[in-house]
């Protein structure tokens, strides 16, 4: 990293506290930024840089003042002692066909192609689910995995709730956003899996965001590359690559074509100064943006949001002890995914909510009968 020899003796130390830091300890820094607390330790900047832009940008997606200190320490303590990633031969989705697969093995069934419009309610009670065709499953209980604001206001409905909880959901403050490219290579330009291009000056803060989205500051930042076929041999014809690509934007999925670009443009500029041969290798490319997240994964339901990547962020005031709750004050409705139940780093916090919400619905079911 870079880190002067004078240094180092003070930064190991720094990163042995952290990485052994116990559970309860991890637990007072509960609502105070990560930048905050990083920065009362002094790090040299190479090492702040590494840790913010490296590690947690990227799993987080949110500028290091914003960050949860005690929920990026405990994830950068996963990392550093239990390893962390996977890659599904196949492709990431066979996740999601797992479970599908184990729904059906346990008796019941998935229906694909079946839009869920409505959450019907009567009498501050779940009774099923509307479709998009207007076919109507009842049930006791209702777990959504559409996003707690999308759930609450356009699956249920404002009405159905005290106006205070919906001023409550209303100012959730999400994660920001990726968006990028997939470029498909006439030739390979690396041979590793997955890399992050960064530098002293790549750390996101909110202001610098902000002033990035007025178009008064630089747009680039931290860019994340994966290639797929560096894992699993089948994602790519033999000889080629296909490498994606994300760096940072707003969540709003409404952005204008000339912002799209900017930020892609700048994402871009970083990706071809590591890489000056891959222009050459491009056969084509495809840009995904913040409305490609928001059509396959949560519907915009308030100003601005809609594109995010992760969900609702893990800011100081949205984690732990302050973390949304998983049962709704409609009974009967549970929320599951990134939003409510569980921690960690994207797929690991949605899978770990998955299973907490599990263990609620079997005990809400048990009391009920």
């Amino acid at each position: 990293l870079g880190i002067a020899e004078d240094q180092r003796a003070a930064a190991l130390q720094f990163f042995v506290e952290m990485t052994l830091m116990p559970p309860d300890k991890v637990k007072e820094f509960e609502g105070t930024s990560f930048h905050a607390w990083i920065s009362s330790k002094n790090v040299p900047g190479p090492l702040y840089s590494f840790l913010v832009s490296l590690c947690c940008d990227g799993m987080f997606m949110l500028p290091s003042d914003m960050l949860d200190a005690a929920e990026a320490i405990s994830s950068l303590q996963d990392l550093f002692l239990r390893s962390g990633g996977v890659f599904c031969k196949g492709g990431y989705g066979r996740v999601a066909e797992a479970y599908c697969e184990a729904v059906r093995r346990y008796g019941s069934s998935v229906q694909m192609a079946t839009r869920t419009e409505k959450i019907l309610v009567e009498n501050g009670s779940v009774t099923g689910v509307q479709a998009k065709d207007g076919s109507i499953y009842h049930a006791p209980v209702v777990i959504s995995n559409a996003g707690l604001q999308p759930t609450v206001l356009k699956l249920v409905g404002e009405e159905h709730f005290e106006a205070e909880y919906v001023r409550y959901v209303k100012d959730l403050v999400p994660s920001y956003a990726l968006l990028g490219y997939r470029y498909f290579l006439s030739g390979p330009v690396t041979n590793k899996p997955y890399g992050v291009v960064f530098s002293d000056a790549s750390p996101w803060s909110k202001e610098r965001l902000e002033r990035a989205a007025r178009g008064e500051g630089s747009r680039e930042g931290v860019l994340y590359f994966e290639v797929p076929a560096n894992y699993d041999p089948d994602a790519a014809p033999p000889g080629k690559q296909m490498l994606m690509t994300g760096s940072f934007c707003p969540p709003d999925p409404e952005m204008s074509t000339e912002e799209i670009q900017a930020w892609a443009d700048a994402g871009e500029q970083t990706l071809f100064g590591a890489f000056p041969e891959l222009p050459g290798l491009i056969e084509s490319k495809d840009l995904y943006t913040t409305k490609t997240v928001s059509n396959a994964t949560r519907d915009a339901t308030v100003p601005g949001v809609g594109g995010e990547t992760i969900g609702l962020g893990q800011i100081a005031g949205q984690c732990g002890d302050s973390k949304p709750s998983i049962r709704a004050p409609i009974e009967g409705l549970f929320y599951v995914g990134c939003d409510a139940g569980g921690t960690g780093v994207g797929t690991q916090q949605a899978i770990e909510s998955g299973i907490n919400v599990a263990a609620a619905v079997a005990t809400h079911v048990a009391e009920r009968k």
